[in-house]
């Protein structure tokens, strides 16, 4: 999610976080230790909190917010551990924006739902940081204007998940790019499920390229040829 409106911004230059505030003393030390090291700076930029678009309230969500974080770190190669530490630290859907000094960036993303055990407790289920970036401009698709779903927070926020996942595979698959522009970026589940088929693709695709047996390599290539038809049903559905 990039060029967001005015009306979402947080004061005038955003509202500096305390960096201790995501290295609290329940993180394992070695982790702990390793975030601080690498976190320059933090700073809430903007927050999607009006009836704009709907908040999703029920037994499994309370999706009343999105946040938007402004992250600089010593080292952009950490984006993907500062993510996986920092997201489960913070109850609301949020997407930070991680960045060093050149101008470089990458965005975290992370689908939370309410914990089953534990009270006002939440749950990270899907997750992607994207790779890093040098210009907002490759990433069109994730401007708010772009974004077509506006049934619930939840559901907008899965969109832009699921969209920068594609902006940085556009070769998944043969058509991967026309999923842009078809219809099932309207309907919450279909989005969902077409997020962890890509990711399952990419999986499978990933062990296909590690593996050296010859009878490994032909069960994964069936299992690609299955994933990419279910991916292609969920677009035509």
């Amino acid at each position: 999610m990039i060029d967001l409106p005015e009306t979402w911004r947080v004061e005038s230059n955003g509202k500096r976080l305390n960096l201790k505030s995501f290295t609290p003393s329940t993180l394992p030390t070695a982790q702990r230790a390793r975030l601080r090291k690498i976190l320059r700076k933090a700073t809430l930029t903007h927050q999607l909190t009006g009836t704009d678009i709907p908040s999703l309230i029920t037994d499994e969500y309370r999706c009343q917010a999105i946040i938007f974080l402004d992250i600089e770190l010593t080292d952009l190669r950490q984006a993907d551990f500062a993510a996986r530490t920092i997201q489960p630290q913070m109850k609301e859907h949020a997407v930070l924006h991680l960045r060093d000094g050149s101008g470089r960036f990458a965005l975290s993303f992370a689908h939370k739902r309410l914990s089953l055990t534990e009270e006002n407790a939440v749950v990270v289920t899907d997750s992607y940081c994207t790779e890093i970036h040098a210009a907002a401009a490759s990433l069109a698709p994730l401007r708010h204007t772009a974004l077509i779903n506006r049934l619930n927070k939840r559901d907008h926020y899965l969109e832009a998940m699921a969209k920068a996942f594609l902006l940085d595979h556009p070769k998944i698959f043969i058509g991967a790019p026309q999923l842009f522009d078809t219809k099932l970026w309207f309907h919450g589940p279909t989005i969902l499920a077409l997020f962890r088929a890509l990711t399952e693709l990419q999986s499978l695709r990933t062990k296909k390229d590690r593996t050296r047996s010859l009878a490994e390599k032909a069960t994964l290539n069936t299992a690609i040829k299955t994933a990419i038809e279910a991916i292609r049903m969920k677009d035509e559905g």
